[in-house]
């Protein structure tokens, strides 16, 4: 096995103010269904998706403010040497009505989903991209007082990914980096 070395930059900006990260999640698009899919990206030399093809709708989820999240679990076996990155978002949707339950049944339904998702930095992040994602849990719920979430709470997607998510780079709009792919109600 051939080791390289790799220069591991400091990142110490990250302590010169207080209002440079913001937690939380604004938006997210999801795109799903039968023969939609990502077929490739490109990249930068960061790393950093400067365009992306293949087929189908990436649809839009706008989100209440802070009621939604994407974390990345990493998984390490010693003993078989792997990696795994695990993306999960965390959404919920409120105003149940017939059109929420279809697409609450729609997403539920699909084998593999793929995202984009627009933190509250404004900086956007795949999702799922090389193994797509799957809906692992949540509920439809009236609630009880009226105060309570009224819709889908905690609907939850998760993937397995062998690498890490990483940023897009959309210096005017998310449908300007994709070929093949519509971008719905950015």
């Amino acid at each position: 096995m051939k080791v390289e070395k790799v220069r591991i930059k400091s990142h110490t900006d990250n302590k010169k103010c207080r209002n440079a990260s913001t937690g939380g999640v604004k938006s997210i698009w999801l795109l799903g269904d039968s023969g939609n899919t990502i077929s490739g990206w490109a990249e930068d030399v960061s790393g950093m998706i400067t365009s992306i093809s293949g087929t189908g709708t990436f649809y839009k989820f706008e989100l209440v403010k802070q009621s939604s999240s994407f974390t990345e679990a990493i998984t390490v076996n010693t003993t078989s040497q792997s990696v795994v990155f695990e993306p999960t978002v965390v959404v919920n949707l409120p105003k149940l009505d017939q059109n929420l339950r279809n697409v609450f049944q729609q997403l539920v339904s699909q084998n593999s989903l793929f995202g984009i998702v627009l933190d509250n930095n404004n900086r956007y992040w795949s999702f799922a991209f090389a193994n797509g994602g799957l809906v692992n849990s949540g509920s439809i719920e009236t609630g009880t007082a009226y105060g309570d979430l009224n819709g889908i709470n905690a609907l939850t997607i998760v993937g397995g990914e062998p690498n890490a998510s990483q940023q897009i780079n959309v210096t005017t709009t998310l449908a300007a980096v994709m070929s093949g792919i519509t971008v719905d109600s950015e």
